[in-house]
Parts: C-alpha cells; structure tokens; sequence
C-alpha cells in the first residue's frame, strides 16, 4: 500500500490550521498540525514529514529563522519548507531564509496544493 505523503503544518492561528488540515487531507496527504513553535525540532524527529508548511509569524518566533535553522541542520535540511505570511515580506528575508518556497495569505487552495506536491515530486529520492 502507497504511504500518503506527510506534511506538517506549524501556524498559532488554530483556524487555519484546521482548515488546512481539512484540505490538504481531502487530497489525500496526512497532516500533522502544531501550534506551538517551540515544539518544531520535536515534531520534526516525531513526524518525519515530507514538507513543512509554515507561518513566518509565530508569535515569540519566526519562521524565517526556524527555516534557516533546519535548512543548515544536516539532519532536517533535506525536508523541503514552504513559508506563507500575510505580511509585507522582504524577497531579501525570504532568500535569507533558505525556504524552499514563500506563498502569499491569502492563498489560493489548489496553488497551495500544487507547490506541496511540486515540491515532494522535485525533492524525492
């Protein structure tokens, strides 16, 4: 039996994370969803997912730093990062970042599906 793909998703707004949980599952992908961003290095042993979908404001964190930090982690820099904000963003912070990709809020639901699986096809062994 195929394994579905495995995306976590780190947002401290509980709504969108269950929306996205709805819908990323409704294409058949298993979603993880944390709220807490201290938690990520956690989740990321826990899960082992195959993308991680993250908000850039997480409150006492960002997710820009937490990016740059698991893409120069040898252990979590194979995982491909897909950052999303509804904030007036620097394209020099993104890039500082190391993200695999930045989406806009609001984001339309089947471009966000479509960069998911572009970036799982494009990034699997």
């Amino acid at each position: 039996m195929k394994q579905l793909p495995c995306v976590l998703v780190l947002d401290d707004d509980k709504d969108l994370l269950e929306m996205v949980e709805v819908v990323l599952t409704n294409f058949k992908m298993q979603v993880y969803c944390l709220s807490d961003s201290t938690k990520l290095f956690e989740e990321l042993e826990r899960v082992k997912p195959s993308l991680l979908l993250m908000d850039i404001f997480l409150g006492s964190n960002d997710g820009r730093a937490l990016c740059n930090q698991i893409k120069t982690d040898d252990d979590y820099s194979h995982i491909p990062v897909i950052l999303y904000s509804a904030g007036n963003i620097s394209q020099d912070s993104i890039e500082a970042s190391m993200t695999n990709d930045f989406i806009p809020k609001p984001f339309d639901i089947k471009f966000l599906v479509d960069k998911i699986k572009s970036l799982m096809l494009n990034t699997a062994s």
